[in-house]
């Protein structure tokens, strides 16, 4: 569905392109794409070395784990939390709601309940890349890599 080397604003257009189509879809794809930008946007801004941002990501599932590594990684050295990056965390809240109703098969909705949540994902990650944008960082080209600091060994006397 999307590339690697698609940029935001392309996956955004065609997610908008499938809303037409299937709304459901597209609310689930909007969902993928503001975890791809809030993972590059974590990955980014984070105080620890990449690969151990990349480890707690890892693990991570869901809008409350995201906002937990962002308070832990981003925020102490940014100043601003994930739910203040974000201007509709409700919005984004009852857009993750429906991704899991649609993905466990609970309900379906209607075309424009989905694509009020659509726009509230796109949103949520416009504020996420707009915010690492003001940070330097644009999370649409190869991400800044912060590495381990390198063990010396002691000589023993």
């Amino acid at each position: 569905m999307f590339l690697v080397k698609d940029t935001s604003l392309s996956r955004e257009e065609r997610i908008k392109q499938i809303s037409s189509d299937d709304p459901p879809l597209a609310a689930l794809l909007s969902i993928v794409h503001f975890e791809w930008t809030v993972r590059r946007a974590i990955i980014a801004l984070a105080k620890s070395p990449n690969v151990e941002v990349r480890e707690k990501l890892a693990k991570c599932h869901g809008l409350e784990k995201y906002r937990q590594i962002w308070q832990d990684e981003v925020a102490p050295k940014r100043k601003k939390n994930l739910n203040q990056v974000i201007q509709n965390w409700d919005g984004l809240k009852r857009a993750f709601k429906l991704r899991h109703l649609l993905v466990h098969g609970v309900q379906s909705c209607s075309s424009d309940h989905a694509i009020e949540r659509i726009n509230w994902a796109i949103d949520a990650a416009t504020d996420i890349r707009n915010f690492c944008l003001n940070q330097g960082v644009d999370i649409d080209r190869r991400l800044p890599i912060r590495r381990q600091a390198k063990k010396t060994k002691s000589k023993a006397n």
